[in-house]
């Protein structure tokens, strides 16, 4: 299970590599577009500021004087970073999985084809729990880094189903985190050793590997509609 988590993540990430390219120049940036209706006020305040600009450009050319040449955009520095990161993180990553592994890395691959041959070990990686442990929270990292600059966030799905302790329908799935999360802040167990009994209580949380358990302990509850 935690394979295919891990596989979900890294294969996100080298999906995104094209898009951080892209978005290395800002105007090729992904973004929400929330269009709204002006007041009459405003389509007034627009259309004198249109006016203006014109007779600003044409008392411009009359007196000989145009307007600079475009430049090149400057380069978008969050996707630089985050490529950047990407790349030697991943370069990092392959080298911890090759030495534990005992097999050569490959010699000048893309980030993309690294990633590819890390995807394609992940059953030998499985066989070392805390190699396992460290791809998979490498991936989640990376798949975060790089989602960050195209201005995604992470898909968290509700559960319908009530809370196995609280009663309040409040489960949340972080489907890239691999955990559910009772959302309540009050919600409590009679475990004293949970966290939930710390002075700063936390939240119940459930990861992927006990995700069978909750479902079988929600039985008939479960049921998911989209946040």
């Amino acid at each position: 299970m935690r394979s295919d988590l891990t596989y979900m993540h890294l294969a996100a990430v080298r999906d995104y590599l094209p898009e951080l390219d892209r978005a290395l120049v800002p105007s090729h940036v992904r973004r929400r577009w929330n269009q709204r209706e002006l007041s009459p006020e405003q389509r007034i305040h627009m259309d004198a500021q249109a006016a203006l600009d014109r007779k600003a450009k044409e008392i411009n050319l009359a007196l000989g004087i145009k307007a600079l040449g475009s430049a090149p955009a400057p380069l978008n520095i969050a996707a630089l970073d985050a490529r950047d990161h990407i790349t030697a993180a991943v370069a990092e990553l392959e080298a911890a999985v090759c030495d534990r592994l005992a097999i050569i890395q490959l010699e000048y691959p893309t980030t993309a084809e690294r990633i590819s041959r890390i995807i394609n070990l992940l059953d030998r990686i499985a066989a070392w729990e805390d190699l396992a442990e460290h791809v998979q929270q490498e991936a989640l990292d990376l798949r975060r880094r790089a989602r960050l600059p195209l201005g995604d966030i992470e898909p968290v799905v509700r559960l319908t189903a009530r809370c196995l302790y609280c009663g309040s329908v409040s489960l949340r799935a972080f489907l890239e985190r691999g955990t559910v999360v009772c959302a309540n802040i009050a919600c409590r167990c009679d475990d004293q050793d949970c966290p939930c009994s710390w002075e700063q209580p936390q939240r119940h949380i459930w990861p992927f590997d006990r995700w069978p358990w909750l479902a079988a302990n929600l039985t008939e509850q479960i049921g998911v509609a989209a946040e």
